[in-house]
This record gives C-alpha cells, sequence and structure tokens, in this order.
C-alpha cells in the first residue's frame, strides 16, 4: 500500500552543485526504483547554520551549515527501509529524515505538541 511520505535531506555545505543534483537523482532514482514516485522537490535553503554541529560520517570532519533538500513522495511501506538504507550509505548526506504525511494528519488536536504560554493560567502555590 502506497504512502505519502516527506523527507529533509541535509547535505555538505562544500559540495558543488553538480555534486548535489547528483545525490538528488541517486535518491528520486531509488524511490522510483522501489516502485514509488517524487511528486515535489526543491532546496530549502542552501548553506544554513545548525544549532550544534554535525559529524560527517565516518570522520571527525564537523559541519556548522549545510545544505537542506526536501522531497514528496509516494512509496510502499514495506519499501521504505530500503530508502533509508540507501540514503544512510550516501556518505556525502549529514542527516535525513522521514516523516508519514498520513500518520501526521491522523494525530488529534489534544496529541499535538501545545505552544508555551497557551497553557491554562498558573496558580502561586
Amino acid at each position: 500500500m502506497d504512502r505519502n511520505y516527506e523527507s529533509m535531506v541535509i547535505i555538505r555545505p562544500d559540495l558543488g552543485d553538480q555534486e548535489r543534483e547528483e545525490i538528488f537523482t541517486k535518491i528520486i532514482k531509488k524511490i522510483e526504483g522501489l516502485g514509488g514516485q517524487a511528486s515535489a522537490s526543491k532546496v530549502w535553503a542552501k548553506e544554513r547554520n545548525f544549532y550544534y554541529f554535525l559529524k560527517e560520517k565516518g570522520t571527525q570532519n564537523k559541519h556548522y551549515r549545510g545544505c537542506y533538500w526536501l522531497i514528496d513522495f509516494t512509496l510502499d511501506r514495506d519499501k521504505i527501509s530500503d530508502l533509508k538504507e540507501a540514503i544512510r550509505l550516501e556518505e556525502r548526506i549529514l542527516r535525513s529524515l522521514i516523516i508519514n504525511l498520513e500518520a501526521r494528519a491522523r494525530l488529534k488536536p489534544d496529541k499535538r505538541v501545545k505552544p508555551r504560554g497557551s497553557s491554562r493560567a498558573r496558580t502561586g502555590g
């Protein structure tokens, strides 16, 4: 059963446009190879600062910036682990996250995180 997903991938900031496009194409081809379909893809921020540093896989290199890439796609839920493995093996990717959009939409409003200041007034004690 195909489900809708959104993924954010953080790529090393020192890569050129051609190398970034190569990574994007590789991930999209992997999704299509697993029977899925990419519906939207965009670079969200080319060089964005992190709140903390990210270590490059297998090295001591630390990165304080990265290229953020968003992709929306559909894929069978049984194949998502294969996609995660392919992303994990790509050394030029610093971090990734895949979200099931349907599961997120099913959350009841009382189960979502409430912003600070929205709770009832506190009484002193």
